[in-house]
């Protein structure tokens, strides 16, 4: 992750993905009131895990809504405990500079409620973080299209558009076995009656509709194969430039609950899962301005830029070879997005006004 700038946190970049949260937050507090309606002992904290959590910034408004609603059933003594995850590599000093309300926004629930705890863990998602039987509901937000390790390609940085076949059943495979993996691990966690909420970029079934999201892929696979040409990097660093993402359609997501025995002996079952459709935020922020007569398309550039960088940095830096040293890493990384902002800055913001496709996987443990 690369925040975009010194002193800036994953949140401050990218506060729009509370989106991804809202769009799920309605349904999950009608979970949450169903379970502590049904059940609310003092003797146990009702436990929230989120994966993928970053600084904490997408969901901390919602974490505030589920103390409310255990509160109101449960009385203000009832404990809670809120257990944050992300890679080894995540930002987990913003995290909790931002619990204490260090970074005051958004407002920390640990400000304004007692009887709360918080912890983190920096094992990967991939496998069991904590004990089993111990999550009431465990949350995950724009994280779980990213994949346990790298399927490098020849032709291009995402695999929808290599035109290997063999390359692109191979990721498709890895991220198959990577959803059955989360699945696997986040149901030792829950206990009986727990529930999971996992909503992130994907895509539809059986469409070729474009999105925001490709757009992006497409510019900085069209710099990062320039650099080939140019002699900037090499084949190998090119290849080693692939996503380690995979956006799955409702298929895949439902395939592991008909397929997969040890989930089915387990108790994991699915109850829905949703795709919805949010406007490009960047676009929408750019229309805004312009309806003040105001047409601010730098801001509309810097914004999409900054947001692309946070969350693909660390591919193409880590792509680079070991025999490069710290500097010219980093002026190369620079260089490429410094040509996608001078890139997009060339175009309409208009030619951006597609929508992302978010899918959210509802399941519980029975």
């Amino acid at each position: 992750m690369h925040p975009g700038g010194k002193d800036k946190s994953y949140g401050d970049v990218q506060r729009r993905n509370t989106v991804f949260c809202d769009i799920s937050k309605e349904r999950i507090l009608k979970i949450v009131e169903n379970q502590v309606s049904k059940s609310c002992p003092q003797n146990t904290p009702f436990t929230v895990a989120e994966f993928g959590a970053a600084d904490g910034s997408v969901s901390m408004e919602l974490m505030t809504d589920i103390i409310g609603v255990v509160r109101s059933n449960c009385g203000k003594d009832k404990e809670i405990l809120i257990m944050y995850e992300d890679h080894a590599g995540s930002d987990f000093n913003s995290l909790h500079r931002r619990l204490q309300g260090i970074l005051p926004n958004p407002r920390s629930y640990l400000l304004d409620h007692e009887n709360v705890y918080v912890t983190s863990s920096a094992t990967n998602f991939y496998q069991q973080c904590f004990p089993s039987n111990s999550v009431d509901l465990a949350l995950s937000f724009v994280a779980t299209h990213w994949l346990s390790k790298h399927v490098h390609l020849t032709d291009h940085v995402y695999h929808y558009f290599t035109h290997h076949q063999d390359e692109k059943t191979a990721i498709e495979k890895q991220a198959a076995d990577d959803w059955l993996l989360f699945l696997k691990n986040r149901t030792k966690e829950l206990k009986q009656g727990g529930w999971g909420i996992f909503s992130t970029m994907g895509a539809r079934d059986n469409t070729t509709t474009m999105t925001t999201t490709y757009d992006t892929f497409i510019i900085i696979n069209d710099i990062w194969k320039s650099f080939l040409s140019r002699g900037i990097i090499t084949k190998d660093e090119f290849k080693r430039g692939t996503f380690a993402l995979s956006l799955r359609n409702p298929h895949q997501l439902e395939r592991p609950f008909h397929d997969s025995t040890e989930l089915q002996n387990d108790g994991l079952k699915l109850y829905e899962i949703r795709v919805d459709t949010v406007p490009n935020f960047h676009v929408s922020d750019w229309k805004k301005q312009l309806e003040k007569g105001i047409d601010d398309n730098e801001t509309f550039v810097r914004d999409f830029t900054k947001y692309t960088k946070t969350y693909s940095y660390s591919t193409f830096h880590a792509a680079l070879g070991a025999e490069r040293d710290e500097e010219q890493k980093l002026q190369i990384c620079e260089l490429l997005f410094k040509e996608m902002h001078d890139l997009v800055l060339s175009k309409d913001p208009r030619e951006f006004d597609k929508d992302h496709i978010v899918t959210s996987a509802y399941v519980f443990k029975d």
